[in-house]
């Protein structure tokens, strides 16, 4: 979606969607933004996706423009900070993105490959099972096999925190 589209449907916005992300932590700059492009400029991975523009995700968030929480852009940020590093205004672009993911993942609207990446991580504590092929090679580079996640353990480790109601779909839509 180009820069204009986004200024032709500023009608179509809620503005209280950037007052929640002030309040999120990481989201308390997002104001501060004046569209420079430096973290688009920066960013490790606009260089090889050509769908993902932190300017963009940071645009429509400061409109209000609700489909920023249902897209899966913001969950393509590898958090390298080089944005954060060079951003002339300190907004803190990765912590602004981590905002706009949270409140994506409160209101339920984490795309489903990243919910089953969480649900992984809840139930294995991994991002995805370990196999006999995944220790065979590793047997063969010399490296010593990785054990079975204990279940029980992660289930324990995760009991009562928010990402558990987050995977349980259980999280306040505040």
């Amino acid at each position: 979606m180009s820069m204009e589209k986004l200024e032709l449907r500023y009608r179509q916005v809620d503005s209280s969607l950037v007052k929640k992300l002030k309040q999120m932590p990481g989201g308390e700059a997002v104001g501060r933004c004046y569209q420079c492009g430096t973290c688009s400029a920066s960013c490790v991975v606009n260089a090889m996706l050509d769908n993902f523009n932190p300017r963009r995700v940071i645009r429509m968030a400061v409109l209000g423009m609700r489909e920023v929480l249902e897209s899966v852009e913001p969950w393509y940020c590898a958090v390298c900070y080089m944005c954060t590093e060079r951003c002339p205004r300190n907004v803190k672009p990765v912590s602004v993105l981590m905002a706009v993911k949270n409140l994506s993942a409160i209101e339920g609207k984490v795309p489903q490959a990243f919910r089953n990446i969480n649900e992984n991580i809840a139930r294995i504590g991994r991002l995805f099972e370990i196999d006999d092929f995944t220790n065979f090679m590793r047997e063969d580079m010399g490296l010593p096999p990785i054990e079975p996640s204990d279940e029980e353990e992660v289930a324990k480790l995760i009991s009562g925190t928010e990402f558990e109601r987050v995977v349980k779909g259980e999280a306040e839509n505040e």
